[in-house]
């Protein structure tokens, strides 16, 4: 294991083992690039986002222009990247061992690399479309007025169009369609047409804070350093 994936996991040992600490929390801001906001839930103001956040069910996040965030799920690593110029509201219903993950996006492109879930605990909801998943990798392109583009990268998608109910399944290699007009389609993906990852070729050393608050109401942090 890497020493990136080490350090995540000690954060999920922390937010599984310390319900105390992190109450109804859901998710960690691990990475943050260029000008990304955070609006808390039941909050009117945008805030910048920082490395470490600890985010609540209902938290929105917006990226700007050449900007990037990637957000972790504390109960099981699920891992959500977002592009530039987009914008989500991240919501988790927590039972005794897992998180019901939701996210709701009208614009932008994200990647999702989500570990087992059983079914209908993850969910992406766009205008057009409803992205069910289990476990699997995959790329999310939502243009509002022009539709959903869903290229796998692993596992299986469930693509349903909201407004005809037509579903198709996307899977490893190929790209599925949604339209506003009500029409789903797959067909093999053209390699040029896949996002590009900052991930993948930053190898740069860097760390994330964790803030918390304590039982008493006190602010805490945690300095973790990872390559």
């Amino acid at each position: 294991m890497s020493n990136k994936l080490k350090y995540i996991a000690l954060i999920i040992i922390i937010g599984i083992s310390s319900p105390h600490i992190f109450g109804a929390k859901i998710a960690v801001a691990t990475k943050v690039k260029g000008l990304v906001e955070l609006q808390k839930t039941g909050e009117r103001n945008f805030e910048n986002l920082k490395p470490g956040t600890i985010l609540d069910d209902g938290d929105r996040i917006r990226t700007g222009n050449m900007a990037f965030a990637a957000v972790i799920f504390i109960d099981d690593k699920t891992t959500i990247k977002l592009k530039e110029n987009s914008e989500v509201i991240i919501t988790g219903k927590r039972s005794a061992a897992s998180i019901a993950k939701k996210i709701d996006i009208d614009e932008g492109t994200l990647r999702a690399i989500v570990t087992n879930q059983r079914k209908g605990e993850f969910v992406i909801q766009t205008p057009t479309s409803v992205a069910s998943v289990k476990g699997t990798d995959f790329w999310l392109i939502v243009n509002e007025s022009e539709g959903d583009q869903v290229l796998g990268l692993e596992g299986i998608v469930n693509l349903l169009n909201i407004e005809t109910g037509l579903n198709i399944d996307v899977t490893q290699g190929n790209t599925g369609t949604s339209t506003p007009d009500g029409q789903v389609n797959v067909e093999n993906t053209d390699p040029s047409n896949l996002p590009s990852d900052p991930d993948d070729t930053d190898s740069e050393e860097s760390h994330i804070r964790i803030y918390f608050e304590g039982p008493n109401g006190e602010q805490k942090s945690l300095l973790i350093n990872y390559r």
